[in-house]
């Protein structure tokens, strides 16, 4: 078909994939719809290369304006029709025709329209940036719009922005119950707190799009399998508030809050079914067993064999969909298999022997707190998503708060810090033991050292060495400063500098050894491996070039959510890393000459040490 108007969804349907090379392909410069005699100006494609995506299904009015808004603002606009009854098609022509309309033969629901949407972008914008989704129905403003783009195009290393409502003021019942229950919902189930699940305002990376082309769903759930996607492949999701409006108690909405919601919910509980058919097999095992006379213990083993294979090989791959950690999974998912073996043996006795029911009988009553445990222990433990919840423009709560470093090193000045001096001697005595073989250091940085903990046991060994500490905190340079003039050695021989390592480009290859203790995870990807490459810009040629990071051991994740839900968590901008990731940077600078993890102060760090080329 020649006319935009009449592109429909068998055109472009997601999944159906046109090329430069497809007779259906339409580069969106030429694409004229049947009174548009001249091509879409280059103008609406200028804004950063955005499109935002809008699908209608018996609009009002509003949407004209919202159109005629964005393409005022040089965005790229594209509307799917999706399906709308023939007295709709008086709103749709009055479209500016500077928009593109796309159309579904008939309505195949929200999630069908998005994906229609999605692939057409992806297939005709090559510089395509950005994508935004909205509504039709008004409940979403130029501003916050723009609030989305702004904010996106502000921050690191974002997949997905969620314009997030606040469900104050006067809001319909059934969506602040709905959003509510499916917050708590999502939160246990996933582990992340999204403030809005159900928000249609959203945007994201061309690369997510692509993924997300390949949900299944075809309503609204496809909304909720988006986050869920998010949250399993380690995603970042950005929330960003936004006004909350709803035009005539939201009556212009076409969700049904029966049919809708339970279709939501199913997204959302499919993933325990994997649970429950382990706990069908485990009991079948268990019965089969039984029946021929084993034992109790016996009889749990080989059934947890057979389930807890099972259980695995389906969560990993299909529920959780984590990919790495193989070893360390493997390694706490037999753990807790062996522990709730245990725990429900135990129980599986008392039951009997209280009530004096069978064994075969006792089982599934003991199962069914073990099934709520395993399950929690594996989402929030085990099989953890890797993504991040961050807010942006304020409020929600889910700011991720810079480190107070002024006063935390004036809480140490007093020596409120008793447990974290024991941990600072073991980690110093692990690092010196890493670095004793390495001759001739004769002149150490510390990176982020004010009030430095290594500073006495490294003065004990390099007696001689000239020390420099480099630090942004005031109170903690003050405190080295004052602190640490050791005896019989001169002033110079240490020094502490106020300096920004991340701004500062001109550090002097100068030091046989520079290193960070717990340092370069306080930053996002871009600043850590900023900082990183500046250790090796400090370190002389063939230098030492050593850092400690935390690493999400299990023993990290429990120690570090225990101190949170206690509220004695302070680093809240602590990011715990892979090897990968640190590596990935430091080999070009350097060879990686020791590796080693220390358990032993219970927030595990990874140590590692490079010898500068």
């Amino acid at each position: 078909m020649d006319d935009l108007k009449n592109l429909d969804a068998s055109d472009v349907l997601a999944g159906g994939g046109l090329d430069s090379k497809s007779p259906a392909f339409k580069d969106p410069h030429s694409l004229k719809s049947p009174s548009q005699k001249h091509p879409i100006p280059a103008s609406t494609l200028s804004n950063k290369n955005i499109v935002v995506l809008i699908p209608a299904y018996q609009p009002d009015p509003m949407l004209l304006a919202l159109t005629d808004s964005l393409l005022s603002l040089n965005f790229c606009v594209v509307i799917v029709n999706d399906g709308s009854p023939k007295n709709f098609d008086n709103i749709f022509s009055q479209i500016n025709k500077n928009a593109i309309l796309l159309k579904n033969a008939i309505n195949l629901g929200k999630g069908a329209a998005l994906k229609n949407g999605i692939n057409f972008i992806l297939n005709h914008y090559p510089a395509l940036e950005l994508i935004i989704t909205a509504d039709a129905d008004g409940q979403h403003k130029i501003e916050d719009i723009l609030k989305l783009k702004d904010t996106f195009f502000e921050r690191e290393n974002i997949d997905l922005v969620l314009g997030v409502r606040e469900f104050d003021g006067e809001v319909p019942f059934r969506s602040k119950f709905g959003n509510k229950l499916t917050r708590l919902v999502f939160k246990a189930m996933f582990g992340k707190s999204l403030q809005d699940t159900q928000t249609g305002l959203r945007a994201f990376t061309p690369e997510f799009g692509k993924i997300i082309l390949k949900n299944i769903y075809n309503g609204y759930e496809f909304e909720m399998e988006m986050l869920v996607e998010a949250c399993n492949m380690g995603k970042n999701i950005l929330q960003v508030p936004i006004k909350t409006i709803y035009i005539n108690n939201n009556e212009s909405s076409h969700f049904n809050p029966i049919f809708d919601s339970l279709s939501i919910y199913f997204v959302l509980f499919r993933h325990i079914s994997n649970s429950l058919v382990t706990a069908l097999i485990d009991y079948l095992v268990f019965a089969i067993a039984f029946s021929l006379g084993f034992g109790l213990l016996a009889c749990m083993i080989s059934g947890r064999v057979v389930s807890g294979s099972f259980n695995f090989i389906v969560g990993k791959t299909m529920v959780f969909k984590t990919k790495k950690n193989l070893k360390f999974e493997l390694f706490a998912y037999i753990t807790l298999t062996i522990i709730l073996m245990f725990i429900s043996m135990q129980g599986i006795k008392l039951i009997s022997l209280y009530t004096g029911v069978s064994e075969i009988v006792a089982k599934p009553i003991g199962e069914a707190l073990i099934f709520a445990i395993s399950f929690f222990v594996q989402r929030f433990f085990i099989f953890t998503s890797k993504s991040m919840i961050v807010n942006g423009g304020g409020g929600g709560g889910l700011d991720v708060k810079p480190t107070n470093w002024e006063k935390y090193y004036s809480r140490r000045k007093n020596n409120h810090f008793k447990i974290s001096n024991i941990t600072r001697k073991i980690s110093a005595n692990m690092i010196l033991n890493l670095i004793k073989n390495h001759k001739n250091i004769n002149q150490i940085c510390e990176f982020g050292g004010g009030d430095s903990c290594f500073y006495t046991a490294f003065r004990e060994i390099y007696k001689n060495a000239y020390y420099v500490v480099y630090d942004k905190s005031q109170n903690g340079i003050n405190a080295f400063n004052a602190k640490y003039i050791a005896p019989n050695i001169q002033r110079s021989k240490q020094e502490a500098h106020l300096v920004d390592l991340i701004e500062n480009k001109n550090l002097k290859p100068k030091f046989d050894l520079v290193f960070s203790a717990g340092l370069i995870e306080h930053f996002d990807r871009k600043n850590t491996k900023t900082i990183c490459i500046r250790h090796f810009e400090a370190a002389k040629s063939g230098g030492i070039v050593l850092i400690t990071y935390p690493t999400p051991t299990l023993l990290y994740r429990v120690i570090r959510r225990s101190l949170e839900r206690l509220n004695l968590w302070e680093f809240h901008d602590e990011r715990p890393l892979f090897f990968d990731e640190v590596d990935s940077t430091c080999k070009e600078y350097g060879k990686l000459v020791a590796r080693k993890l220390n358990f032993a102060i219970g927030l595990t760090q990874e140590i590692l040490v490079y010898k500068k080329y």
